[in-house]
Parts: structure tokens; C-alpha cells; sequence
């Protein structure tokens, strides 16, 4: 063989590669993307149910009122991040102390190109002494 015929072979292989080459690095770019939203939404959770917890602990608020700081934390921070957002509150009483447990569960939002909804849950204990 001739090596100019084998040069006319590989004609027009450039442009081909470099469409493939730029799809694979656009998922790459936008899975990791999705990685970090996902990341990002389980540290708002876990934040939520810790202002939550907060809220009834420090400031001696109502179970109904830890709900909605947690909730408001999530809204603020992840805006449409987190889907199917669910609070509970839970109080027990331990010797001369309450025990406060919030937990806050939902999933992220899928997109991305494997639109996938990852699911979170965080929880937040906190204890306040009686006096």
C-alpha cells in the first residue's frame, strides 16, 4: 500500500473524534456538576436539622416552630434543590433533661445527564437541662 492512499482513508476521522471527544467531556462536566448539587443539598439538610434542633433548644421554641426553621433553612439555602422535603420533631424526656431529636429527610431534585434523585437524611440531637 501506498502511504498516501492510507492518508485518504483517515479523512475527515478529525472532526468525528473531536464531536466525540466534546460530548464525553460535556457528561463528564455536567455528572460532576450533579455530583456537587448533590453534595451541596446533603450539607443544607444536615444544616436544617441542626437549626431546627437549635431553635427548640436554645430559644425554647414549639415542636411546630423547630418544623419551620428547619424547612426554611432548606427553602433559603437549596431554593428547588430538594425534593419531597419531611420534618419530624421528637422530644423525650430523660431524668432531669429533654432530649430533642429533628430529623429532616428528602431527595434532590434529578437532572443533570443521568437524571438520577438521590435520596438525604440528616438528623440533629440536642438536650436541654431543666432547672
Amino acid at each position: 500500500m501506498r502511504p498516501h492512499r492510507l492518508l485518504r482513508d483517515e479523512a475527515g476521522s478529525a472532526p468525528l473524534e473531536t464531536v466525540f471527544a466534546v460530548v464525553m467531556l460535556t457528561i463528564l462536566t455536567l455528572g460532576a456538576l450533579q455530583v456537587a448539587f448533590a453534595l451541596y443539598a446533603r450539607n443544607v439538610v444536615s444544616s436544617a436539622a441542626h437549626e431546627g434542633a437549635r431553635a427548640l433548644a436554645e430559644r425554647g421554641a414549639t415542636g411546630a416552630t423547630a418544623e419551620a426553621v428547619a424547612a426554611s433553612v432548606v427553602e433559603r439555602s437549596a431554593g428547588g434543590l430538594v425534593d419531597d422535603l419531611r420534618v419530624h420533631v421528637a422530644t423525650s424526656p430523660r431524668g432531669d433533661a429533654t432530649v430533642i431529636r429533628v430529623e429532616v429527610a428528602g431527595k434532590t431534585a434529578p437532572f443533570g445527564p443521568v437524571p438520577v434523585a438521590v435520596p438525604l437524611s440528616a438528623a440533629a440531637t440536642s438536650v436541654v437541662e431543666v432547672p
